[in-house]
């Protein structure tokens, strides 16, 4: 991830309530303004316990993010309990700052808007590394495995008509800086109401074996297999 200076003024036009007119009639889309994202997180104050990171991995999906106006402000309020000074380990650090990303899902129907979206949340990443950590330089791997997990966890689709077919990625957290992964759809619940087969067995839920540092995420984007388990950092855990 590179550490250059903060994003210049013409971006904050990305955050203005419309963007045109035609895409008001085309998709209905009219984005939240800030001071209502703000307004509407300050009502679940305890999921952002000032100065702490014991909520870290709550999870929160916004269903149709825009150019993502709450997953900036979700995942600036999570990082902000998150210090280096406090973790003292740069790898520990890290781990918490891609936790607090990888907790953190948005669909929207519009592709130019998740793109949009997976910028601006990891630029929130970057400028909370730089200016807290702001004479520290990522480890190699930080930002692939930060960009790695915004691909999986801030889509392109239709919420309400895709949600059963669209997949994300449970990033569970684990001790050393790795994850396990489980892959499932945005919602399995017609699989779960589904009458069981006698003749053919469900496939078995996609799930690493063994858990993947987060170093490497971006390297191994298919769950990893017993017997791919060795990797730079060692055996499995």
């Amino acid at each position: 991830m590179s550490r250059v200076g903060l994003k210049s003024p013409n971006t904050l036009d990305l955050r203005g309530q419309i963007k045109t007119r035609q895409r008001v009639r085309d998709l209905a889309e009219v984005f939240t303004h800030e001071r209502e994202v703000n307004a509407m997180l300050d009502l679940v104050p305890d999921m952002f316990p000032s100065g702490s990171i014991r909520l870290v991995d709550a999870k929160f999906l916004e269903p149709a993010c825009g150019s993502g106006n709450f997953l900036e402000e979700i995942l600036r309020r999570k990082l902000a309990g998150i210090r280096l000074g406090k973790v003292k380990s740069v790898p520990r650090y890290e781990h918490w700052l891609l936790r607090a990303l990888a907790s953190i899902y948005g669909v929207d129907i519009s592709e130019d808007n998740v793109l949009e979206s997976r910028v601006r949340v990891l630029e929130v990443l970057r400028s909370h590394y730089n200016n807290d950590a702001n004479t520290i330089a990522p480890t190699a791997g930080f930002g692939s495995a930060a960009s790695a997990i915004v691909n999986t966890n801030i889509l392109h689709a239709d919420f309400l008509a895709d949600a059963s077919r669209t997949e994300v990625v449970d990033y569970q957290p684990m001790r050393g800086g790795y994850f396990r992964r489980e892959w499932s759809m945005l919602d399995d619940s017609a699989v779960a109401q589904r009458t069981p087969d006698l003749f053919h067995a469900e496939p078995a839920p996609k799930r690493d074996e063994v858990p993947v540092h987060y170093t490497e995420l971006f390297a191994n984007p298919l769950p990893t297999l017993a017997e791919n388990a060795m990797t730079t950092h060692g055996a499995s855990r």
